[in-house]
């Protein structure tokens, strides 16, 4: 009963940290968002922050895994959005209240271009399983005959990964711009019926 206590208050101290950094991050940056200050506002000692995570690195890219856990969960749940394309849009429109975690995520993109950043690994999963996610779906809706067939799965679910990261990095930039109708448009554009010729 001890350990299982134990894990729990473990549990729950990790994702208060979590919660913490990405505030820090929100408000300072990525460069003056220190394990020390994590530390700090956790009410941890650096050494005990370190058991937890190794880097600052690791802990941002944690801080995506777990808000990436949440965003599953929603998708899971009864009554949940199943269309891909809707579900993404839903995320975007999530991010306007959300900025630090859409500039942590673009921040953790373009490190994660190095083999050797713990996002990397990160990235990489993330993007084939929403890739393989998308691409079932729409087998599952053409084998239903509700989209035209000879959609190219695999190219159409890269394709709608690619608008939504890509409108979040012009979001950051100029906040008018509507990202989820951006999304929404693209998809409606990448799953219309094809015509002949």
């Amino acid at each position: 009963m001890k350990a299982k206590s134990s894990y729990a208050k473990g549990a729950a101290k990790r994702e208060e940290i979590l919660q913490v950094t990405l505030e820090i991050f929100g408000r300072e940056g990525a460069r003056n968002t220190t394990l020390r200050t994590v530390a700090k506002e956790s009410g941890i000692s650096l050494t005990g922050l370190m058991h937890y995570f190794d880097s600052k690195d690791h802990l941002l890219t944690e801080v995506l895994r777990a808000s990436d856990r949440a965003a599953e969960a929603r998708y899971r749940a009864p009554h949940a959005v199943r269309d891909p394309g809707e579900f993404l849009a839903l995320a975007l429109s999530a991010n306007t209240d959300d900025t630090a975690r859409a500039r942590l995520y673009i921040t953790l993109l373009a490190a994660s271009t190095d083999p050797a950043h713990p996002a990397h690994a990160y990235f990489r999963e993330r993007f084939a399983r929403l890739r393989a996610t998308i691409a079932e779906h729409l087998a599952a809706e053409e084998a239903a005959g509700r989209i035209t067939p000879g959609l190219d799965p695999g190219f159409t679910a890269s394709a709608i990964v690619a608008a939504s990261d890509g409108i979040m990095v012009q979001w950051l930039s100029d906040p008018a711009i509507d990202m989820a109708d951006h999304v929404r448009r693209v998809w409606r554009a990448l799953t219309a019926p094809r015509t002949a010729g």
